[in-house]
């Protein structure tokens, strides 16, 4: 059986930039962050187009992730990030 993929690269399936304000709404008051940092956020991520390696190592990103990533690409690591919504209502 074949398990297809699907990519929205267009934000036809989804809404990049509302579900991404959602996630980092989410993220700041699980990091105890303000509003201004998910203003950051969400100016940072440029509709989807910024690389997650990228905005996770800005200083958007609490110091604990941007240390993980450092030790991990010292390690010889190769890194990547992904943001996972569980489905349209933010579930």
């Amino acid at each position: 059986m074949t398990r297809p993929a699907l990519f929205d690269l267009d934000n036809t399936l989804v809404d990049h930039d509302e579900a991404f304000r959602r996630w980092a709404g989410e993220f700041a008051d699980g990091h105890g962050l303000d509003a201004e940092a998910v203003e950051r956020l969400v100016a940072l991520d440029g509709h989807g187009y910024l690389p997650r390696e990228t905005l996770w190592t800005s200083s958007a990103a609490p110091r604990e992730v941007r240390d993980g990533l450092t030790r991990l690409r010292t390690a010889g690591r190769r890194v990547a990030i992904g943001i996972l919504l569980s489905d349209a209502e933010g579930r």
